[in-house]
């Protein structure tokens, strides 16, 4: 009776190593189908997107404030120089937003209250003042990886901008303004500098 037992457990024993064996052959086989078909199904790369402004201390940026500290007829010309370096993956485009102008004593900030706009106070650097304040982008060369762009602003007074009533009105404005607010800024000028992922 004993010996029978034995015998029932050993071939149990050895039937359940074998079906245990199977299950697990074919469990292992299985996870190795979906994991390969979860990999083969999540293997897309995506674009990184990764874009500084640096100005000469290194800094990065995206909006900045440009002062110039005083305006004449014969000035030296003002120049400030943001780098862009496109660390991505993708071709970028540059463009801004004037925020705000002040000039001597006059204040134009763009909100929605107060009507103005970034393209009008741009006009009115353009035509209002003898004096010039550009603001230039270069983003030609501004690829992915290694690429390279720049903001530009600058702003000239020559000596004789061909408007001698302008250069009067502003020069008195400017020698007013000197002798009222010793210290001050003569230019404010409020940029949001704006790099955009170009489309493929």
């Amino acid at each position: 009776m004993i010996n029978k037992i034995f015998t029932v457990l050993k071939k149990i024993k050895l039937r359940t190593i074998i079906i245990l064996i199977l299950i697990l052959a074919f469990n292992t086989y299985a996870w190795f189908i979906y994991a390969t078909k979860v990999s083969m199904e999540l293997n897309v790369h995506v674009s990184s997107w990764n874009v500084e402004f640096t100005t000469g201390d290194g800094e990065t940026i995206t909006n900045i404030l440009i002062e110039v500290e005083r305006i004449y007829p014969g000035m030296e010309t003002f120049e400030k120089t943001i780098d862009v370096h496109n660390k991505g993956e993708t071709r970028a485009t540059l463009n801004y937003n004037i925020k705000s102008l002040k000039v001597l004593d006059q204040t134009y900030i763009v909100t929605e209250g107060s009507g103005i706009t970034s393209d009008e106070i741009y006009e009115k650097m353009e035509t209002e003042y003898p004096f010039k304040i550009k603001i230039e982008k270069d983003d030609t060369n501004l690829l992915n990886g290694t690429g390279s762009g720049l903001f530009k602003i600058t702003v000239e007074w020559p000596f004789e901008s061909g408007d001698d009533e302008l250069d009067t009105l502003w020069g008195n404005k400017a020698y007013e303004y000197y002798s009222l607010n010793p210290g001050q800024k003569s230019i404010l000028l409020n940029i949001e500098l704006i790099a955009t992922q170009q489309q493929v």
